[in-house]
């Protein structure tokens, strides 16, 4: 006997014992039909073995957990053109094997998985969620906690989607009203709430709109689909008695978000959420639906000349348990050491394994000089991406400057540094900014690749630099190659979903600005705008729509929505208030114009830039920019 852990199939065929008594030559000749030519060469195909049959079902054991979703996918498609209905059930788990045969949990569960299918479908247990490759994500549709027979605990139950089911549990209800979604649900929803305040209380609109439930904005964003572990780090209390070296806290918050990140098994919130919710909530269940979390990560670190102080504890969300607790007290010279290990503790509490080079790739120190990166957390606390103070970004600069006279290869450094340069010229924060800052951003973006290949900020920042040049072909692939590697960061996922809007992926844009945004529950306008866009791009007008508002109601002069604003409503023949819109549009950009919009290529060379281009101008759209709204916008 040998135990072992094994990826089991188990599938039968729906009524077979009727259709038997119905005609039992015919069923019987069609079952030995669809074994011998979809379930056995699907199974053989992707290296797996059957080894129990029981006349209309089977048991199949399968090198990995790929492999048996593989295989059970194509099995299902091959009896699309049969007359019987299939249901499978994939577990993952331990077994013991025995003269050829299993048996064990790992078997039973497979088997309570498949009696629980519906017809036609495939049932698998979380392990099997936990275990797919990352880019499988979206084929997972959460059942619930279902209870099964002799199973003492309840099975956490998950459906793979095929082809043109539902998203969502709107899915029934939007095939039978398409122009009703769960988006429009939510804005209905919380306009009741806003006119119910405004009729109880005169409260400002703000103040209002962000009494409205976490549960409304959950279903703004529809149904969660990725069923990875998700946490949020919170920032890290100063506890040095000096508020001068709060950026020493928040920078150590910032590293331990990042190397989280960049493991595939765990959903991590973005850092400018978790730091809006500063001082904010101290309630950890109602941070954590807040910021759409299932654990958080609370630290403080105290840092007292050469001395380091570090405590960190994950707690979940729902019971308020605290899964662990540690401190370190160590010499600040360890401070990478006291990073690895939080990330390594925390990815062990929340996922099945962690990938070895994952480990070595975290363990890795990125400057040996601690001076160097001082600084870095320095300027970092000066100067956030969002941030239009020009004083803040040159002082920022000059920080990540020194660290390079300190240590000329810190990658890290240099990507920062790089960004500086281009945010300006893309942003205008200085009004300085010449063609040759792009350069010097685009340089330092790649030497910091060259320096470390596997740096995700690296290629994002590269991929900002190449969209503000003009390559847009380069921007997108950069910002893939950044996804790839830190497959949590938002802000690369929303510069890929642009590029891929600019490139017509609009699938691919949406599945991108989607995630982004729950990971960054508290992103600013900028992500509205391009999920908005994304969504005007695949023809979703409704929900486009509702995201643009959501926009507009935050921030009414934000010139990039009402850009999408205008077009919707130009396009639903609105002209009238396209046209008072085009006019807001005008008064908060006084350069835009048709001429920079052709020139800019937002939707790239598709037919639908020229439908875009069509409706600004019969929204009165500029076709320059007047010498007077040229004086006044400069």
């Amino acid at each position: 006997m040998q135990r072992k852990l094994a990826a089991i199939m188990a599938g039968d065929i729906v009524g077979y014992s009727r259709l038997m008594a119905e005609n039992e030559a015919t069923t019987y000749a069609e079952l030995r039909s669809v074994f011998d030519d979809v379930i056995e060469p699907a199974v053989q195909h992707h290296g797996g073995r059957t080894f129990k049959n029981s006349g209309d079902g089977f048991l199949a054991t399968f090198p990995s957990v790929n492999e048996a979703l593989n295989a059970a996918i194509e099995i299902q498609n091959g009896f699309e053109a049969r007359p019987f209905e299939f249901r499978i059930g994939i577990n993952l788990g331990d077994v013991i094997e025995d003269n050829g045969d299993m048996y064990g949990d790992g078997v039973n569960v497979a088997s309570r998985l498949e009696a629980m299918a519906d017809p036609g479908s495939i049932f698998v247990s979380g392990a099997v969620v936990l275990s797919a490759d990352r880019s499988r994500g979206d084929e997972f549709f959460r059942i619930g906690r279902r209870y099964a027979k002799n199973i003492p605990e309840p099975l956490d139950v998950y459906r793979v989607r095929g082809k043109g089911q539902p998203r969502t549990k709107w899915g029934g209800f939007t095939s039978f009203a398409p122009h009703v979604s769960a988006r429009l649900a939510y804005c209905l929803g919380a306009a009741s709430l806003v006119l119910i305040g405004i009729s109880i209380q005169p409260l400002p609109l703000a103040a209002m709109i962000g009494r409205i439930p976490a549960e409304l904005s959950a279903l703004a964003g529809g149904q969660r689909t990725d069923p990875r572990p998700s946490v949020a780090v919170m920032p890290f209390n100063n506890m040095s008695g000096e508020p001068t070296q709060a950026y020493f806290a928040d920078g150590l918050t910032e590293d331990i978000t990042t190397e989280l990140a960049r493991n595939s098994e765990l959903q991590v919130i973005a850092r400018n959420s978790t730091y809006a919710m500063r001082g904010q909530e101290a309630d950890v269940r109602k941070v954590g639906e807040k910021l759409g979390v299932a654990y958080v990560v609370e630290g403080s670190a105290r840092r007292v000349g050469d001395k380091l102080r570090v405590a960190a504890q994950l707690i979940d969300v729902n019971s308020g348990a605290h899964l662990w607790s540690r401190s370190y007290d160590r010499h600040i010279d360890d401070i990478f050491t006291v990073e690895s290990e939080l990330t390594s503790e925390i990815v062990a509490n929340l996922v099945s394994f962690v990938r070895k080079s994952e480990v070595a790739e975290a363990i890795k120190r990125p400057t040996k000089n601690l001076q160097a990166y001082d600084l870095v957390l320095q300027a970092r606390a000066r100067f956030t991406h969002d941030s239009k103070d020009a004083e803040a970004l040159l002082s920022a600069r000059g920080l990540f400057q020194r660290a390079l006279e300190l240590d000329p290869a810190y990658a890290v450094a240099r990507a920062n540094l790089g960004m500086t340069y281009i945010l300006d010229v893309a942003q205008s924060v200085s009004g300085r900014a010449t063609d040759r800052d792009l350069e010097i951003g685009l340089s330092e973006a790649r030497q910091s690749i060259r320096l470390d290949p596997n740096l995700a900020m690296g290629y994002q920042v590269l991929s900002f630099g190449l969209a503000a040049s003009g390559d847009y072909a380069g921007a997108l692939q950069a910002g893939q190659r950044s996804v790839e590697l830190n497959p949590n960061d938002p802000d690369s996922m929303m510069a890929l979903a642009k590029a891929q809007v600019r490139f017509g992926d609009y699938d691919g844009a949406l599945r991108n600005a989607e995630r982004a945004r729950r990971l960054h529950p508290m992103a600013p306008e900028y992500y509205a705008y391009v999920h908005g866009q994304a969504l005007y791009a695949a023809g979703r007008s409704d929900e486009a729509a509702n995201v643009i508002q959501e926009c507009l109601i935050r921030a009414p002069q934000d010139s990039n929505c009402l850009l999408i604003q205008t077009a919707l409503q130009a396009g639903r023949s609105e002209l009238d208030k396209a046209r008072e819109t085009m006019a807001s549009l005008v008064k908060a950009k006084p350069d835009f114009s048709l001429q920079s919009e052709r020139d800019y290529r937002r939707f790239g060379d598709s037919t639908l830039m020229e439908r875009f281009l069509a409706d600004l101008a019969r929204a009165k759209a500029p076709e320059t920019v007047s010498l007077q709204r040229r004086a006044l916008s400069s």
